[in-house]
């Protein structure tokens, strides 16, 4: 069973469309849930999370309410702990990421662990893998990308790679998909700010795998972006500071 799990912190404009677009995930995949984890949001979103799903299977489409909002990684955590399934996935919820590409995810990781040949062919085709590959990440790796945006983003991996002596990439990407066996392994110390998302690729390459495919992303419709793709250039450089703080946060506990 798939468990998929969607930030939301003051999107109100954009999950009618987001719900539209999880429909058809929903309706050709039966073993899944959807989680939407409502992350202290202080505009209208509590009435339109209701409205939405009055009109769908509540078996398959749950939300998570996060009473105040204290961190877009506690939001995912709350979520993820949440979650049922024995493979989980993050992904966001401002219309910028499509849904079926977490179904891609999913089948790069059914076959890199079963070790069978790729269907689709915008994926790379996976290395040998054991029978069951519990340490294995699979994530979307950016491509039509503002130059500025990749420059950060590239800088980032290469600060990160260096103070950690591992090699990571397009930290931010999305969706990410791994099994839940992973997750109860590390989430115990999972910071709960952006930094959640360097913490998982790090413990991913440690303990097992990364496995990326080509994403892309669309231009942001509504609302205002958080941190991500389309940030101002003051949240962007808040990020990255923080980010590279728990770069080193990080590398000094892996020492100690």
């Amino acid at each position: 069973m798939l468990s998929i799990i969607l930030p939301c912190y003051n999107e109100q404009d954009n999950l009618a469309f987001l719900f539209n677009s999880l429909d058809p995930v929903a309706a050709d995949h039966k073993d899944l849930e959807i989680l939407l984890v409502n992350n202290g949001s202080t505009d209208n979103s509590v009435a339109v999370f209701e409205q939405e799903l009055s009109k769908r299977d509540r078996n398959i489409f749950k939300v998570v309410n996060v009473e105040k909002n204290i961190g877009y990684g506690y939001g995912i955590l709350t979520g993820l702990r949440a979650a049922k399934g024995e493979i989980l996935s993050v992904t966001h919820a401002d219309r910028q990421t499509d849904p079926m590409d977490v179904l891609k995810a999913l089948e790069i990781y059914n076959k890199h662990c079963h070790q069978e040949p790729l269907t689709h062919p915008s994926i790379h085709p996976p290395t040998a893998a054991t029978q069951d590959d519990r340490s294995l990440l699979v994530k979307g790796y950016r491509k039509n990308r503002r130059p500025m945006e990749a420059f950060f983003s590239w800088g980032m991996g290469v600060l990160s790679s260096l103070a950690l002596g591992t090699r990571l990439t397009e930290i931010n990407a999305q969706p990410k998909l791994f099994s839940k066996s992973f997750f109860d392994s590390i989430e115990k110390e999972a910071p709960h700010d952006f930094s959640l998302d360097l913490y998982f690729l790090y413990h991913a390459k440690k303990k097992g795998q990364i496995l990326d495919f080509p994403v892309y992303f669309a231009k942001r419709v509504a609302g205002e972006a958080k941190g991500g793709s389309g940030s101002s250039l003051k949240v962007r450089i808040k990020l990255i500071k923080r980010i590279f703080k728990y770069i080193f946060e990080l590398r000094n506990k892996v020492k100690a």
